[in-house]
C-alpha cells in the first residue's frame, strides 16, 4: 500500500493527471466541432503539458531552473525530460501555423515565472493575474491549438462563445485551487479569495457557472445529449466549489477537481 501510494503521489506531483485532464479537454474540443481524431495535437498538449506545468511547479525552486538535489524530483525531471522529446516528435506533425500559436503559449506560461522586469517580477507575482494567466492558457491549447491545426480556426460567433465557455469552466475549476491555497498564497499575490472573501468566491463561481450553462443553452438549438452531459458537469462544478475550503487535502483539488474534464471527456465520448 506505501508503494502504491507513493507512485500516486508522484502520478500528482509530476502532473501527469493534470496533463490528462488538458488532453480530455482538447479531445473535447475535437468531438463538439466533430473534428477527426488528432494524435498530434492531443500528444503534442499531453506531454508538452507535463513539461510545462513541472517547470511552473518546480524551476522557480531549483537552481537556475534546471539542477534539482533530491532523488525524487530527479525522477520527476527526467520525466519532463522525456515527455519534452515526445512533445518535439509529435509538434513536427502540427501545422506551421499551429507551432506558432503553441510558442506564443509556452511564452506566456513560461513568463508565469520568469523574471521579464528589471526588479525580478513575474506574472505571478501581478495582482489579480494568476487566475486570468492560467485560464488564457488553457484556453489557447485546449481550443485554439485544435482547431488552428484543422485549419478551421475564425473568430466567429460560435467560437467565440465556445471560447468564453471554456474560460469560465477554467476559472471554475480554479476556484477551490484558489481557496485551498489561501493559507500560503502571499498577501500580494491579491487573489479572489484575499480580495473578497471565501464566500464571495463561491458565489462568484456559482455565478460562472450558471452563465455556463446558459451559453450552452444559447448555442445548443435542441437538447442533445451534449446538453444535458453539460448541466451533469454544471452540478460536479457546483459541488466542488462548495465543498472547497482551506483545511481540505491536496488530494480533493489536485486528484478530484482535476478529474472532472476526464470525466466530462469521457461522458462526451460515450454519448
Amino acid at each position: 500500500m506505501n508503494v502504491l501510494k507513493k507512485l500516486f503521489n508522484f502520478y500528482l506531483d509530476s502532473s501527469i493527471h493534470i496533463a490528462l485532464s488538458v488532453y480530455a479537454l482538447t479531445y473535447s474540443t475535437l468531438l463538439l466541432f466533430h473534428l477527426p481524431y488528432d494524435e498530434a495535437v492531443l500528444y503534442f498538449t499531453f506531454y508538452g503539458t507535463i513539461v510545462t506545468y513541472n517547470f511552473i511547479k518546480y524551476g522557480s525552486s531549483a537552481k537556475r531552473y534546471f539542477f534539482v538535489a533530491s532523488r525524487y524530483m530527479k525522477w520527476i525531471q527526467l520525466l519532463s525530460f522525456v515527455c519534452f522529446g515526445l512533445a518535439l516528435f509529435y509538434a513536427y506533425y502540427l501545422q506551421w501555423e499551429t507551432l506558432l500559436w503553441a510558442i506564443g503559449l509556452s511564452v506566456l506560461s513560461s513568463l508565469y515565472i520568469l523574471p521579464y522586469l528589471p526588479n525580478q517580477k513575474n506574472f505571478r507575482t501581478l495582482p489579480q493575474f494568476k487566475i486570468l494567466i492560467v485560464a488564457l492558457c488553457w484556453t489557447g491549447v485546449t481550443v485554439v491549438l485544435p482547431l488552428v491545426n484543422a485549419t478551421i480556426f475564425e473568430l466567429n460567433q460560435t467560437t467565440i462563445f465556445f471560447m468564453i465557455q471554456r474560460m469560465l469552466l477554467i476559472l471554475i475549476l480554479m476556484i477551490p485551487f484558489e481557496i485551498c491555497d489561501l493559507q500560503f498564497d502571499a498577501p500580494a499575490l491579491e487573489t479572489l479569495p484575499q480580495r473578497i472573501g471565501v464566500a464571495k468566491t463561491k458565489l462568484l463561481g456559482y455565478i460562472w457557472i450558471v452563465l455556463f450553462v446558459v451559453i450552452e443553452f444559447w448555442q445548443t438549438e435542441t437538447f442533445l445529449a451534449i446538453f444535458y452531459s453539460t448541466i451533469g458537469l454544471s452540478v460536479l462544478l457546483a459541488i466542488v466549489v462548495w465543498q472547497a475550503s482551506i483545511k481540505k487535502s491536496k488530494y480533493f483539488t489536485s486528484f478530484w477537481v482535476e478529474s472532472i474534464p476526464i470525466v466530462w471527456f469521457l461522458v462526451l465520448l460515450f454519448s
